[in-house]
C-alpha cells in the first residue's frame, strides 16, 4: 500500500509538471457541480426530490435534460415540463444518467481542445457505458447497472483529458497507432512515461472521485476468478466495453479481444453486436455534439459491416 501512494505521488508530479508546461498552475479542475451530480448517480438512496435539486440547480443543465426527455426517442405521451414528470416517465436511473452525460460532455467542452476528436471520444465513452449497463443486465452480473454505466464512462478519463489539453500531440499519438504503432509505447514517449489510464487515474483521485471509478480505469484487471467480488466485475466490465466498442470504430476484430472476458458472461459476437447497434439512437439523443461524434466515426455502418462479418461466419 505504501509502495502505490509513493507511486502515485510521483505520477501526480510528473503530471503537474506536464500541465504547468502549458502555464496551468495545477491540475485541471472539476466544478463542484459535476461532483455532485456524480454522487447522485452513484447513491442508490438518492430520492426523486434529491436528485431533482441536483439538476435544477444548473438551468443549463435542467433544460438539456427535459429537451432531450422530450426527445422523439425517450417522450412516452403528453409533453414533460419538469424534472419530477421527467423521473416519473423515464426513470429515475435514466434521468440520473442523463444529467451526468450532459454535465460532463459540457464540462469538457467548456475547456477548449479539438471539438472533433473530443465528440468522437465521448461518443465512445458513452457507447461503452450504456453497453456496460445493457450487459450487466443482459448476462444478469451481480453489480449496480448504474455503477456499471459510471465506471465504464470515465474508463477513457485520461484520453479525454489529453483531448482536450493536448491536442496536437494526441492526434500524433492517434496517426502513430493507426500506422501500427504502441500506443502505450507512445504515451510513455509524450507524457513522462505515463499512459493514458495513469493520467485518468491521476485526475480521478485529484478531482475525487470514488476508489471504485479509479480501479475502474485500470486496463489490466484481474481476472474475473467468481463472481462474488463486485470490483473485478466492475473493472472487467469497463474494460471489455470500452475494447469492444474501440474495435467497432477502429475496424479491429473485437472477438479476439473478447476471448480474455469468457469467464465474465458467455460471448456471443452476433447479439453482443446487435446490442452495441441499438446504442446508436440511445446515444446519440444525449447532445448534437455526441451525434457529431457518432457521424464522424462512422458507428452505425461499421457495426451492420461488423455484424455481417459474423453472419458469414457463422453461417459457413
Amino acid at each position: 500500500m505504501e509502495h502505490e501512494d509513493i507511486s502515485s505521488v510521483v505520477k501526480n508530479q510528473k503530471l503537474t509538471e506536464i500541465f504547468a508546461k502549458m502555464n496551468l498552475g495545477e491540475l485541471p479542475a472539476i466544478s463542484g457541480h459535476v461532483n455532485e451530480v456524480l454522487k447522485i448517480t452513484l447513491d442508490k438512496r438518492a430520492s426523486v426530490n434529491c436528485v431533482s435539486k441536483v439538476i435544477l440547480k444548473d438551468y443549463s443543465l435542467t433544460n438539456k435534460v427535459l429537451q432531450v426527455a422530450n426527445s422523439a426517442y425517450y417522450i412516452r405521451g403528453a409533453h414533460i415540463t419538469t424534472i419530477e414528470r421527467a423521473v416519473a416517465s423515464l426513470g429515475l436511473d435514466v434521468v440520473r444518467e442523463l444529467a451526468l452525460s450532459i454535465s460532463l460532455i459540457e464540462e469538457f467542452l467548456k475547456s477548449g481542445g479539438d471539438k472533433d476528436s473530443l465528440s468522437r471520444q465521448m461518443a465512445i465513452s458513452l457507447l461503452s457505458a450504456n453497453l456496460s449497463k445493457l450487459v450487466a443486465q443482459q448476462y444478469k452480473i451481480p453489480v449496480s447497472p448504474e455503477e456499471a454505466y459510471i465506471c465504464s464512462l470515465l474508463h477513457d478519463l485520461g484520453r479525454i483529458i489529453m483531448t482536450i489539453y493536448f491536442p496536437d500531440v494526441y492526434r500524433r499519438i492517434e496517426a502513430g497507432t493507426t500506422s501500427g504503432s504502441s500506443e502505450e509505447a507512445m504515451c510513455r514517449l509524450m507524457f513522462k512515461q505515463l499512459t493514458f489510464h495513469e493520467i485518468g487515474q491521476e485526475i480521478a483521485r485529484f478531482w475525487n472521485f470514488s476508489g471504485t471509478i479509479v480501479a475502474c480505469m485500470d486496463p489490466n484487471p484481474p481476472e474475473v476468478e467468481s463472481l462474488v467480488e463486485p470490483l473485478p466485475l466492475l473493472q472487467n466490465l469497463a474494460v471489455f466495453s470500452n475494447l469492444f466498442i474501440r474495435d467497432i470504430c477502429y475496424k479491429r476484430p473485437p472477438h479476439v479481444m473478447a476471448r480474455r472476458f469468457k469467464k465474465l458472461f458467455p460471448l456471443k459476437m452476433l447479439p453482443l453486436l446487435e446490442m452495441a447497434l441499438t446504442l446508436a439512437d440511445t446515444v446519440g439523443n444525449v447532445s448534437g455534439v455526441i451525434r457529431y461524434g457518432l457521424t464522424t466515426l462512422k458507428y452505425r455502418s461499421k457495426c451492420i459491416a461488423t455484424a455481417r462479418k459474423y453472419q458469414k461466419k457463422s453461417a459457413a
